[in-house]
């Protein structure tokens, strides 16, 4: 069923060439808000990427990085922000052109920092997460594409549309939110629209 949603609707767009060689290098400037539980950040704009490895036989493997740091937010009386460190280690494997299993491994960070003064981190914590990613094409240059991820403690998708300006570069438009439960006895989310780039070889 998540396989037909993906395929039917839509994540940076991912690389579905696992030929060994074949990479790519996803970018992407994302207007993200953190919040942790209940409480909300104001939205600042961050930089994450990603980097794809094919390694041939329907196999290839993807490093995510995600590290959102709000601006500065007016709780209970304190200026505070909030930053989320997240790494991704995901080895994926091709089920047809369009459409990729993947399982892999998670951490994240969080550390609240009072502005002008001193900083407190949690824990980090470590998920295992499986899923799925598919692209979907609406022509010659543009596509769909998707990512969904879970794992205990976790909620990890992403969703966007690409639109190939040259035969290995791409301009996107996506939103992503990833949710984690219990980091130090705090849920947090990070979620936002983000602007991006993609170059394959």
């Amino acid at each position: 069923m998540c396989l037909m949603v993906i395929a039917s609707t839509a994540l940076a767009s991912p690389l579905m060439d696992f030929s060994q060689g074949k990479g790519s290098i996803d970018l992407t400037w994302r207007n993200t808000e953190n919040s942790a539980s209940g409480d909300s950040f104001e939205k600042k704009y961050n930089l994450d990427g990603a980097i794809t490895f094919g390694l041939g036989n329907k196999w290839a493997f993807q490093y995510r990085n995600f590290e959102p740091k709000s601006d500065n937010t007016r709780i209970e009386d304190d200026d505070l922000t909030l930053k989320l460190a997240t790494n991704e280690f995901n080895l994926l494997y091709k089920l047809d052109k369009n459409v990729a299993a993947f399982a892999g491994y998670v951490t994240m960070k969080g550390t609240m920092t009072l502005v002008g003064g001193e900083s407190d981190s949690s824990d980090t914590k470590k998920m295992w997460q499986g899923g799925v990613m598919a692209t979907a094409p609406l022509g010659e240059k543009l596509n769909l594409w998707g990512m969904v991820g879970a794992g205990n403690n976790l909620t990890n998708w992403e969703a966007g549309m690409g639109y190939a300006f040259s035969p290995n570069a791409e301009l996107n438009v996506n939103y992503r939110m990833i949710k984690v439960d219990e980091l130090s006895g705090a849920n947090v989310k990070a979620k936002g629209l983000g602007f991006g780039l993609t170059f394959k070889w």
